[in-house]
């Protein structure tokens, strides 16, 4: 399947420290966001997409903690931070979070613009 969104995916990619959604989440969100009707969209109940939207937060913070501890904290050898650690955990969570509401707004645009066309019927010349 040929990408629907691929900026969109660049972005997954860069959030994701190259990881991606994997075959199953990228195959998912091209079947999702390609579909041309309304019909084969499926409801989700505004309880699904809190779990979702919660798990999706998990998934941010987790791999934000991880990178971030990773490139920010070499060795432990107190039990604070100092001052150069903390200024470089603090611009990679505000970098982490700048790009994972990025990804969010262009997600959401593109859903919008998919269910704006499949509303359209189409036009024959």
């Amino acid at each position: 399947l040929k990408p629907a969104f691929p900026r969109l995916g660049r972005l997954v990619s860069f959030i994701s420290g190259g990881r991606g959604l994997g075959s199953t989440g990228v195959v998912a969100m091209n079947v999702a966001m390609s579909s041309s009707s309304a019909a084969a969209v499926p409801q989700v109940s505004p309880a699904e997409m809190m779990i979702a939207e919660m798990k999706g937060m998990a998934d941010c913070f987790a791999r934000m903690t991880t990178s971030c501890y990773s490139k920010c904290i070499a060795n432990v050898h107190e039990a604070k931070l100092n001052v150069g650690e903390m200024s470089c955990v603090d611009r990679c969570v505000s970098k982490y979070m700048d790009v994972h509401a990025a990804v969010g707004t262009e997600l959401q645009g593109a859903v919008q613009a998919a269910a704006a066309s499949a509303a359209q019927p189409a036009t024959v010349e």
